[in-house]
């Protein structure tokens, strides 16, 4: 049970510090490096990085080591496709049943984002962004799917967190769109609200050339033409 415990631990950790790009795409990891920055034992880490692998965070290239993957162009937009396409019914439904107090917390999200903006704590502002989506699969009882759309877009996940290292990409629209989106659902708009958080995870569309000119070596494939849903 313990050695399971520290393999988890060293799973989370590392996934944790390749999505928040401390580790960065194309770099060489060092297992014993790892093991004494996380204070794991080495095969925890090892373990570790055969699910990341198997999740494709990780390349192994035989005589010459360990690499973080780089962001998949191809498996970015099928991922964010996916989610586009279940998020917005998932929040059309939750409209009719979100209570007041999860309306409270989205609003509540927002406005911490607004200071995590003014701070330029990457950090911090990603998480909310997490967090402020998963409320609406909570609350139309979504959980598990919520969990298998994360594990789907570990590419999107990754771009998404680089985005807000461009300098010159306001993040304030992120904030303004969470905010209309909650007044859909104050409206009782379903429909709405399923445009706009569509639209919301859409936008990346408009920064892509942006982050590629500015890390384009964190990136490999090609990326297929998004269509939008109807």
């Amino acid at each position: 049970m313990q050695i399971s415990n520290y393999q988890d631990e060293a799973y989370n950790a590392i996934k944790e510090m390749i999505l928040s790009m401390q580790l960065t795409p194309g770099e060489k990891v060092d297992k014993t490096e790892l093991s004494a920055q996380l204070k794991i034992g080495a095969t925890p880490i090892r373990e570790a990085i055969i699910r990341l692998r198997r999740e494709g965070l990780f390349n192994v290239i035989p005589q010459s080591g360990t690499y973080v993957s780089k962001i998949n162009l191809d498996e970015m937009y099928q991922g964010r496709f996916a989610r586009v396409n279940l998020e917005r019914t998932i929040v059309a439904d939750a409209v009719d049943v979100m209570t007041p107090d999860q309306i409270a917390k989205l609003e509540q999200q927002i406005a911490l984002q607004g200071v995590y903006e003014h701070s330029r704590d990457y950090d911090h502002f990603f998480d909310l962004d997490h967090d402020f989506h998963e409320i609406f699969y909570m609350a139309d009882h979504k959980q598990f799917i919520w969990a298998w759309v994360q594990q789907m877009n570990l590419q999107f996940n990754r771009y998404r967190y680089l985005r807000l290292e461009v300098s010159g990409l306001k993040w304030h629209n992120i904030i303004t769109e969470h905010q209309a989106i909650v007044d859909a659902v104050k409206a009782k708009d379903a429909e709405l609200a399923s445009h706009l958080v569509a639209d919301h995870l859409l936008a990346i569309d408009d920064d892509v050339k942006a982050v590629l000119s500015a890390y384009p070596n964190y990136f490999e494939g090609k990326a297929a033409p998004s269509h939008q849903p109807d």
